[in-house]
């Protein structure tokens, strides 16, 4: 009975802002709900900045695809009105959220997957969302996971997930790194690798280091092409903490890492204040 009431007190979350094209996303949440022992819920938001359709249109077509769903043990749907980033912002309190799962679409404008809407809307959310393109047909697995990893203080839960697929899917992961001239950033990238193995040694998993010579290009973007080489199943990444005058000029880095052309799916972490400890 324990492990019931746990299953169906946390979720898995299918965001399906477009519900004509959601067997991507239901097949990635399921695949999820089944890897984190989770119940699963699938969520569409009628926002009029971004959609006619009303919640009881919603309804029906949400009840139609968790009609078809046999997977996952507790399964179930939410059309709800309102504002987008309030609603995310909210999903893990009043939808007890662990993971939401969603799709973008590159050429979408105006549009609640489109990149940029998608992250604004994510941003200042705390949970951890997968994103993965709408072109992407090839079904998910996770054999093999890249964890990138740089000087950022706030590298704790991400290297959490990391382990999840190590210890629930006996995932191989890659910790993808470069170096810096700093000596300080350097060090504290020393200290997350060091805290990364720990935590893998502790629970036996299969891992190993690729450490880039590119000390210029954003590791992120290093790590999907990487990725594309090595036939990797996904990406953990960490969503920008603290913004700078460079995103402003420049905007997020996570602009251009949702919209990859290598279509290689991304967990991204969103960084939290009880968990800014340096991995010592």
């Amino acid at each position: 009975m324990e492990k019931k009431k746990e299953i169906k007190d946390q979720f898995v979350i299918a965001y399906l802002t477009d519900l004509e094209n959601t067997k991507a996303i239901v097949d990635n949440s399921i695949a999820f709900a089944k890897l984190l022992d989770k119940g699963l819920i699938l969520l569409h938001i009628s926002d009029p900045k971004y959609t006619n359709i009303s919640t009881q249109e919603a309804e029906l077509k949400l009840q139609s695809i968790n009609s078809s769903i046999s997977e996952v043990p507790f399964h179930s749907y939410c059309a709800i009105e309102g504002s987008t980033r309030e609603i995310l912002n909210n999903i893990p309190h009043f939808l007890s959220g662990v993971l939401l799962i969603t799709s973008v679409d590159a050429n979408a404008k105006n549009k609640a997957n489109s990149p940029k809407i998608l992250l604004d809307n994510l941003y200042t959310s705390r949970i951890a969302y997968f994103v993965d393109s709408i072109e992407n047909k090839n079904p998910l697995n996770f054999d093999n996971i890249i964890l990138t990893l740089e000087n950022f203080r706030e590298s704790k839960e991400k290297v959490l997930w990391a382990s999840y697929f190590g210890r629930f899917a006996k995932s191989e992961i890659t910790i993808y790194y470069h170096k810096y001239k700093d000596e300080y950033f350097q060090k504290q990238l020393k200290f997350n690798i060091a805290f990364a193995a720990k935590m893998f040694n502790n629970f036996s998993l299969n891992y190993n280091y690729f450490d880039s010579e590119n000390t210029k290009t954003f590791v992120d973007h290093q790590a999907i092409q990487f990725a594309k080489e090595e036939n990797a199943s996904l990406v953990i990444c960490q969503t920008t903490k603290n913004k700078d005058w460079t995103n402003t000029l420049f905007g997020l880095n996570e602009y251009k890492t949702i919209p990859n052309k290598e279509n290689i799916p991304i967990l991204f972490v969103n960084p939290r204040e009880d968990l800014f400890i340096l991995c010592e």
